[in-house]
């Protein structure tokens, strides 16, 4: 028969291999995410690609963002500005945890 201390020890134990399972598992589904979301980004870049033309020659970029062709490319910079704020949310909340 094990003593009360033995028991405590072991659920210690236990207690800290659960909680470093389920550390890895959000962690692997953090990577997938940001995997996931750079893909959808590079798809949204290549896509855009060749319907702005007019856009990328233009002298004026800065200007060239207000025209109708640019929202592709508008899209994907709020998406990766929100997925990196999110994810960033996310990873400081599990490391204060």
């Amino acid at each position: 028969m094990r003593t009360t201390e033995e028991r405590i020890a072991s659920l210690h134990s236990r207690a800290g291999t659960i909680k470093r399972r389920r550390e890895k598992r959000v962690l692997t589904a953090l990577g997938s995410l940001s995997v996931l979301t750079a893909c959808l980004l590079i798809a949204i870049v290549i896509h855009a690609d060749g319907l702005f033309h007019g856009v990328m020659s233009s002298q004026f970029t800065g200007s060239s963002l207000l025209s109708d062709g640019a929202g592709g490319y508008v899209l994907a910079a709020l998406t990766a500005f929100f997925a990196g704020v999110i994810i960033t949310a996310v990873i400081y909340k599990l490391r204060n945890r």
